[in-house]
């Protein structure tokens, strides 16, 4: 069985009133997706398909030197500013076993990743932000062996978290608040860039691994832009059965994380997926190469039961939580259950 992502075009933002009959289709179809699955496909952002590419390409001559030069710029454990090699992480590590129906840890992801975090230097802000200071904005490494790596990955950054906060206008046009409900909480955010490579696969996966494990995001909001070729995307249903997933290969993948969907109440729903593996006949000769966005707001964000999210027949489901705390349990959680296994 293979579900279709909702392909929507976007565009209507930047070219319509917000009154415009198409702004408002665009804002039921963005209220339907994420309700129904929690993903959503793209098109008609200012971002170019040749701009994109060019970042891939970037990032895979990175992926394509050898071992001993990448773990020139190893990333530290609490901090992951950096390259964590092959085998060293598990995305479901941080997911109960009753959540992936399984009791027993398997084994680490068939990935790679380097990951950076926010360009801007936020070290002046105080508290209660100073305590996240050593994780949420720990200084940023660049290899120095690929000339334009880190520019072309400054500015890729810089391009998704506009992209990301010009989402949050839409989400809250679609829960009927100010467009600009969301700026004051996420105008110093925490967001992460993880470029995420597969390799291909000389020898055959152990029983039960995957390129990426089971898991659900942690923030705001997710943007993919991956390379096309067997082993993608699976995501749980609501009957927790894994179904296959197609995307235009046109479009940029949203979905969103446990955070909004706290701050929505569940009237959005963060879902489960994971990467699987090509198939045998492939994968020798297959890699990927995704390039994935994770929003994520201040740390000194009050993530409150957003106003329209909540009526008598819907009551307020969670406390109140600072943002950064939010995202430092599940980071704590994830690299702990990692440790243990």
């Amino acid at each position: 069985m293979k579900l279709d992502i909702p392909l929507i075009d976007v565009s209507p933002f930047w070219s319509s009133k917000r009154d415009d009959p198409l702004t408002k289709e665009l804002l039921n179809q963005i209220d339907s997706a994420l309700k129904d699955i929690g993903f959503l496909c793209i098109t008609g952002t200012p971002i170019s398909a040749p701009y994109i590419e060019n970042a891939q390409s970037v990032a895979q001559k990175f992926f394509d030197l050898p071992l001993v030069e990448k773990l020139k710029t190893a990333a530290i454990k609490y901090k992951s500013r950096g390259y964590t090699a092959l085998g060293e992480q598990g995305l479901s590590y941080a997911m109960d076993a009753e959540d992936i129906k399984q009791n027993t840890v398997q084994p680490a992801d068939l990935f790679e990743r380097y990951r950076i975090g926010p360009i801007d230097d936020f070290t002046h802000m105080g508290d209660p932000v100073k305590q996240f200071l050593e994780t949420a904005y720990a200084p940023n490494q660049w290899p120095s062996q690929i000339a334009t790596f880190e520019s072309v990955m400054k500015d890729y950054y810089n391009s998704m978290n506009q992209l990301s906060r010009s989402l949050l206008k839409m989400f809250a046009l679609t829960l009927n608040l100010d467009e600009n409900w969301f700026e004051d909480k996420v105008d110093k955010g925490m967001s992460s860039l993880a470029i995420n490579h597969y390799p291909t696969q000389a020898t055959p996966p152990l029983p039960g691994q995957l390129r990426a494990g089971a898991h659900a995001d942690f923030g705001t909001l997710t943007i993919v832009a991956a390379t096309s070729g067997p082993g993608g995307l699976q995501i749980r249903n609501k009957n927790k059965e894994w179904i296959d997933v197609s995307a235009n290969p046109n479009c940029l993948i949203v979905n969103i994380g446990d955070m909004m969907a706290q701050w929505s109440n569940d009237r959005w729903v963060s879902t489960v997926h994971r990467v699987v593996n090509p198939p045998p006949e492939v994968a020798k000769e297959n890699k990927r190469l995704s390039m994935v966005f994770f929003h994520q707001p201040n740390p000194d964000a009050i993530v409150s039961c957003i106003p329209t999210c909540a009526s008598e027949s819907n009551p307020i489901k969670y406390k109140d939580t600072l943002a950064g705390v939010y995202i430092s349990e599940k980071i704590n959680r994830n690299f702990k259950s990692y440790r243990s296994a």
